[in-house]
């Protein structure tokens, strides 16, 4: 895979659109990436992730990409152009970004998307448009994902100095992470929970048989055999032994069942026995009891004859008198009807005496025919007034009619001046809101205006306010740089110091190395008569060079200072001129101004609409209330017109009611009261009529009476009243004569009875001595009937719980024997167990092969080092008890033959070693992925930890990437790479976003 060109517009700290172009860059096979820190040199690393897989290295979210330096409404966009295998793409791919409303006010936010086009012949083809197949289509093409590809082809910052100082189960998610391994690590946690749900299995089936064998224990009252108890069971021959013990308690059951039987079987003969005797007795008691029964009965009949003739007398009066009562009860119903008649015709005269006659006079006597005729002069009188009942219906209605046109005359005549007075009030209102709406179209027109003013007015204030603070800052930057400037002219006073007394004291440094007889280095004779000396301290040249380090290094701290004041002053520069140089009290009180001017202009145009609503309203009101007057003065005087003809109408009827009937009193009420009247009067000649015809029917009824009481025996009609008996006292009568005669052929019947008469041979024996040893043999039989269902019940409980423990124990086995064997498979691939020799994990043994391939990988580049100290080698040792083994890294000295922890090198030794082992993963995951090699590789930092010999290494090793068809960009701002690398790719932070150019570095 290899990238040509990159475009990002509005990405991280890049306001506008740069362009990176990735074949020139690689044409030197080595470029360098750098910039001051935070300028963005590794968001361009961010970039080519993020267009490939749509996600970005580390811990930042893709919804954070937009650039705060780029305008709101500028779309954000990465775009880079890259070939694998001779095909060429282009990816073009948008983040999550919010962009401010068309329409309205606020943010709404567009979704991410993506497109990928293959470039073939000169034409675009479309391969997708969506995001996530995007990304799929990628990983597919390149044969890796994001997490890989970061790992391969972007060596980040300090990550691969992680990778070598990991834990070994670090390491493990690592390594199974890259080389797609974790499929031995779901057959780990597959065995595991395997044989964790065949133990739960195995558990609950051995459960239930101890649940048995403690029934069986518990039923038996036997003691559980030790040999059978608790995990012992898991062995075959402690299940064998639970069986014959369950055995020989079934066996034992069966036998204290047959004797339990038998005991039974003895206690239930005697007991019939003794319940025979005891129901003789029983039989032989009653008869007796019977017999003297009978005998008192006959002897009760006997001493009450007397009483059943008297009630034979008494009942044989009542059937004679029975015969007569219905005539009885007809004399009665007319005797009351008559007294009841009577009654209604006293109430009756009582009513007509209070009636109002109208002038009819009642009769002396009062007669059903002089009833008759009073009748029908009423009726014939309420018929003439209900003929005048129409006429007095229309003068109701015209009264009526007369009050309702009244009444709406006064309404309209209310109407018609409320609507008069306003309609004079109208045409000022309208005036007022004419006057309204103007001004407030004049305020609402300048809201656009105040908008943009008002955003002017806050960009002034912002810069005002960063105007402040970097002033404030400038003056801490301008101390550091008097510090700086300080530190530096002590350093060059340092230096030029010991420059002096170096050369001062370099004779007698010479004069130190003479040695008698050996020819001197500066005249070459071999006599040193006067070698010169110093009172001063030698300087060493050690010592000159640490001076001139630390001047240089001092130069350049003072330097850099320098360089931040000028930036601040250039930057306070800028932001004193945005802000047009007014001070934050004085913007922030212009936007207050302005603020309160937009917001009074912003309720003028929601006020605006209301008032034209208002003065529309107005008008059309000023219309309707014209046509409305118009109408009330037609209808005002169409209603006095109607007036005037219902007062004549009532008038006219009047006079001719008046003629006829009193007006005081209705004339329904009228017709009413002669209706009663006459219905009175009828009702009165009816009641009179019954009377009559009732008194004849009573005195017919008494003589009918008289004649029946003598046809039956009785004296009189006193006599025949007082012979019928009431239902209770004849019932009573009856009962006793029937009574009388059942007891005397019941005890007749018993003292008949063959049994009864033989009982003087007979007897009576003593019941309770033979209830009480029935009892007693009922007892022994119960007691004997409870052990033996005891007995029963226990033995086949015994037999079903042995068939329980057998089918328990059979479902238990090969569950067991599974859980054992899938348990010893659990500890084998989880690295537990004696089988596991190794103690290493399934998936740490799979990926210690990938781990020695790796290290083989690194140990090729390591070994071309300069000083080929460090080689690296794999430990299958634990860091500690309970750690992870297999995936250990260890570093051998090869000069001085020591096994050393990675945590012991020096920073410029890890970051070799690092890069080495980086370098060799990638390698590795790069044949693993399908042989897509990456042409372009990036390394993030690091080189600043390195010393001169050490980065020459470095140099070369990245060198023999380049020279194997790789281009290495080397992301560093270290002074010392600027010289080494020519082509560069410049960061520049600048106040408005970074920006990108390449540079090339002439010798």
């Amino acid at each position: 895979m290899r990238l040509h060109h990159l475009s990002m517009t509005a990405f991280g700290p890049f306001a506008g659109s740069e362009e990176v172009d990735f074949d020139e860059l690689c044409e030197a096979g080595l470029f360098l990436l750098t910039g001051p820190t935070g300028a963005g040199k590794t968001t361009v690393l961010d970039a080519v992730c993020f267009a490939l897989y749509g996600s970005v290295p580390g811990v930042r979210g893709v919804k954070a990409l937009k650039s705060q330096h780029a305008p709101d409404d500028v779309r954000p966009e990465v775009v880079l152009d890259f070939s694998v295998r001779e095909r060429r793409f282009v990816v073009r791919r948008t983040p999550e970004w919010t962009r401010p409303k068309r329409r309205g006010e606020g943010f709404t936010t567009e979704n991410a998307s993506a497109t990928l086009v293959e470039k073939t012949a000169g034409e675009d083809h479309l391969l997708s448009s969506r995001a996530q197949e995007v990304g799929h289509f990628i990983g597919e093409l390149v044969g890796m994902q994001s997490t890989q590809f970061v790992q391969v082809a972007m060596l980040p910052q300090g990550d691969f100095q992680k990778f070598l100082r990991a834990s070994s189960q670090d390491r493990h998610d690592v390594l199974q992470h890259l080389f797609r391994s974790d499929r031995y690590a779901r057959i780990e946690d597959w065995v595991h929970d395997h044989s964790r749900g065949l133990r739960e299995r195995s558990a609950t089936q051995q459960q239930a048989v101890v649940r048995v064998l403690d029934t069986v224990a518990e039923r038996a009252l036997a003691e559980l055999p030790e040999a059978v108890d608790g995990d012992a069971l898991q062995a075959g021959e402690a299940q064998q032994q639970a069986l014959s013990w369950v055995d020989v308690l079934v066996e034992a059951a069966g036998t204290a069942r047959t004797a339990a039987l038998d005991q039974h079987a003895a206690a239930t003969a005697a007991a019939a026995d003794a319940r025979s005797l005891h129901e003789e007795g029983l039989t032989l008691r009653a008869l007796h009891e019977r017999r003297d029964t009978a005998l008192r009965a006959l002897a009760g009949l006997a001493a009450g004859e007397a009483e059943e003739e008297a009630a034979r007398e008494a009942l044989d009066r009542h059937s004679r008198a029975a015969q007569c009562l219905p005539l009885l009860r007809m004399l009665d119903d007319s005797v009351r009807r008559r007294a009841t008649l009577a009654d209604g015709w006293a109430r009756a005269s009582a009513r007509l005496e209070d009636l109002d006659l109208s002038g009819l006079m009642l009769p002396d006597p009062l007669t059903a025919d002089a009833l008759a005729d009073l009748e029908q002069s009423a009726r014939s009188g309420a018929a003439r007034l209900e003929a005048l009942l129409p006429r007095e219906e229309a003068l109701r209605r015209a009264r009526v009619e007369a009050e309702a046109v009244d009444a709406a005359l006064a309404s309209v005549v209310a109407t018609h001046e409320s609507a008069t007075e306003r309609g004079d009030a109208l045409p000022v209102a309208i005036e007022e809101a004419r006057a309204q709406v103007a001004a407030k179209a004049a305020t609402a027109g300048r809201l656009e205006a105040l908008e943009l003013e008002l955003a002017q007015a806050r960009s002034r204030l912002k810069a005002a306010e960063a105007a402040r603070d970097c002033a404030d800052s400038i003056l801490a930057l301008k101390d550091s740089e008097r510090d700086a400037r300080d530190r530096a002219a002590e350093a060059r006073d340092r230096v030029q110091d010991l420059t002096a007394r170096r050369l001062t004291g370099i004779a007698a440094e010479l004069a130190g190395q003479l040695v008698e007889g050996q020819a001197c280095q500066v005249c070459g004779s071999s006599e040193h008569p006067a070698p010169a000396t110093t009172e001063a301290a030698v300087v060493t040249e050690a010592e000159q060079a640490e001076a001139a380090a630390a001047h240089d290094a001092a130069a350049a701290a003072h330097s850099d200072a320098t360089g931040r004041v000028l930036q601040a002053a250039e930057r306070l520069e800028g932001l004193r001129a945005a802000a047009d140089d007014l001070e934050p009290a004085a913007a922030g009180a212009e936007v207050d101004r302005l603020s309160d001017a937009l917001t009074g202009a912003r309720q003028a145009r929601q006020q605006l609409e209301q008032a034209e609503k208002q003065l529309a309203r107005l008008t059309r009101e000023q219309a309707e209330l014209d046509r409305e007057v118009t109408d009330l003065t037609v209808e005002r005087a169409t209603l006095t017109q109607t007036l005037e003809s219902h007062r004549r109408a009532i008038e006219t009827v009047t006079a001719e009611l008046e003629s006829e009937v009193q007006l005081d009193v209705p004339l329904a009420e009228q017709v009413r009261r002669r209706s009663t009247l006459a219905d009175s009067l009828a009702r009165s000649r009816e009641v009179l009529c019954d009377l009559d015809s009732a008194a004849a029917r009573v005195e017919e009824l008494e003589n009918h009476v008289d004649e029946a009481a003598r046809e039956h025996g009785f004296d009189s009609v006193t006599a025949l009243r007082g012979a019928p008996l009431a239902d209770a006292e004849r019932s009573r009568l009856e009962g006793l004569l029937e009574t009388r005669r059942q007891t005397f052929e019941r005890a007749t019947a018993v003292l008949d009875e063959e049994a009864v008469k033989a009982l003087d041979d007979h007897p009576l024996p003593d019941v309770a001595a033979l209830a009480a040893a029935a009892a007693d043999a009922e007892a022994v039989e119960a007691a004997a009937a409870r052990v033996r269902h005891q007995r029963e019940e226990t033995a086949e409980a015994l037999a079903r719980l042995r068939e329980r423990l057998r089918a328990a124990l059979e479902a238990w086995r090969p569950v067991l024997t599974e859980f054992l064997r899938a348990d010893s498979m659990s500890k084998l691939v989880r690295g537990m167990g004696a089988d596991n020799q190794l103690q290493m994990r399934l998936s740490a043994y799979v990926l210690a092969t990938r781990l020695d391939q790796v290290v083989a990988a690194a140990n090729e580049r390591l070994a071309h080092m300069r000083d080929q100290r460090y080689l690296l080698q794999r430990t299958g040792r634990a860091a500690r008890k309970g750690a992870q083994a297999g995936l250990g890294l260890e570093v051998v000295d090869q000069w001085t033959g020591d096994v050393r922890d990675p945590a012991t090198l020096s920073g410029g030794e890890t970051f070799v070693v690092s890069l080495a082992l980086a370098l060799g993963l990638a390698d590795v995951v790069t044949q693993e992925a399908g042989g897509t090699e990456i042409e372009t590789l990036f390394v993030d930092e690091g080189f600043g930890t390195l010393d001169a010999d050490t980065l020459d290494d470095v140099m070369d090793r990245l060198d023999d990437l380049r020279a194997g068809g790789r281009a290495v960009g080397v992301v560093s701002h270290v002074s010392e790479l600027r010289n080494r690398i020519p082509t560069q790719l410049h960061v520049e932070k600048r106040r408005d976003g970074s920006v990108v150019a390449v540079r090339t570095a002439v010798g």
